[in-house]
């Protein structure tokens, strides 16, 4: 094996299991990533080609409910203990990646946002009125 394909894989390897039933395979040759987590790779980087096109952020609430699509099909593999398939992982990958990016950068952006304006209203009744 190739040095770079020797540190693809361990870089992989971080954040990936890398099964080789459930990874694809180009050349007879596994990829670093499972088929979900590429789904997740592809997704994050159609969602940066959507911002550079229309410079603006999906709507919340579709993208919550896509999102939860990932985490419903691990469920159901868990709770059925089935193999799933590699096609609806690399599906549910790339709506994770695309949607859950999109949410968390919304959320990073109010975050700032409310810093920049610093202390507001406490949420919470704090009792010391």
């Amino acid at each position: 094996m190739s040095t770079l394909y020797r540190a693809l894989m361990y870089m992989g390897g971080w954040w990936c299991h890398q099964l080789p039933a459930r990874s694809p395979h180009l050349f007879g040759v596994q990829l670093p990533l499972c088929w979900r987590c590429a789904g997740i790779l592809v997704g994050a980087l159609a969602l940066l080609c959507w911002l550079v096109r229309t410079k603006r952020l999906p709507p919340p609430l579709p993208c919550a409910l896509l999102a939860l699509l990932l985490p419903l099909d691990v469920l159901y593999n868990v709770v059925t203990q089935g193999d799933g398939d590699n096609a609806r992982r690399l599906l549910t990958g790339l709506l994770w990646g695309f949607c859950a990016t999109a949410l968390a950068l919304r959320l990073i952006r109010v975050a700032s946002l409310r810093l920049r304006k610093g202390p507001g209203l406490p949420l919470l009744n704090s009792g010391t009125e």
